[in-house]
């Protein structure tokens, strides 16, 4: 079995933790690659499976990186927020030997279809954020349902997420926590002028927004980015992202816990 192994260069605490799992995988057949999320540029790997260790950013540049979208991946919190993972430091070891002995399960993500003026972008897995590609200036635009324009906006920008990513930007916002189990996208406006209140539709849905003035930027997990001249449009993707799991405790409540817990201490 071919591994990818993920980590961050800023966090040389984990370093030995790195050096474990690497040992570990190749101990037991396994033909790994490590790769710093720093370095990674534009190519993408071929795996069987990935090990991604660090915060969600770690996480979600490990999913954008992987020449077959659905390649599953083993998320190891590191980070300040880790919501995308279960398991942490002290568990990776007793996660990783599980996890090649075949003692898991994987859970699917629904994931974002973006495509910026008729051109595909790429699929996120948290969220889209559409805004001005000027910092500090507003966007002015329209926003369609199924191609149905709902009305004209002018704030700093629009989210666009996931139920997994719902939790994310999406919810500083303003936005719902929205169930895993239910597929749908959320939309959720940043400092709006006009009136406009956080909606969640159906990801059988195909949203679009229509610049009106102006140009913009759309950034996709907080990673991929795009310069728009006049239309972003985002719909379910026909691909979804795997976590690999070892518990049973379902991910919602336990991302929804961790994000309630950090704002009341």
């Amino acid at each position: 079995m071919d591994v990818l192994l993920v980590y961050s260069k800023a966090k040389p605490e984990s370093f030995d933790l790195i050096g474990r799992i690497e040992s570990h995988v190749r101990d037991s057949g396994h033909h790994v690659t490590k790769v710093a999320m720093e370095e990674f540029g534009t190519e993408r790997y071929a795996a069987d499976m990935a090990v991604a260790v660090g915060g969600d950013g770690t996480i979600l540049r490990t999913f954008h990186h992987l020449e077959d979208p659905e390649v599953p991946v083993l998320p190891i919190s590191f980070g300040r927020g880790g919501y995308l993972a279960e398991v942490g430091p002290t568990e990776a070891m007793r996660a990783l030997e599980m996890t090649l002995s075949g003692s898991y399960y994987l859970e699917r993500l629904m994931r974002l279809r973006v495509e910026v003026d008729g051109a595909h972008l790429t699929d996120g897995v948290n969220d889209a954020y559409v805004s001005s590609k000027e910092p500090g200036k507003v966007i002015e635009c329209s926003l369609s349902i199924d191609g149905l324009v709902l009305q004209g906006i002018v704030c700093d920008g629009l989210v666009f997420s996931t139920p997994a990513g719902s939790t994310a930007y999406n919810f500083s916002c303003g936005g719902p926590a929205v169930d895993d189990a239910l597929e749908s996208i959320s939309i959720a406006p940043v400092a709006p002028i006009t009136y406009f209140r956080p909606l969640v539709v159906s990801a059988q849905r195909t949203l679009e927004v229509e610049l009106t003035s102006g140009s913009g930027s759309v950034l996709v997990d907080g990673y991929v980015r795009g310069d728009v001249k006049g239309q972003v449009r985002v719909a379910k993707s026909p691909v979804g992202a795997y976590l690999v799991r070892i518990g049973r405790a379902p991910l919602f409540q336990m991302r929804l816990r961790k994000r309630l817990g950090m704002i009341v201490r």
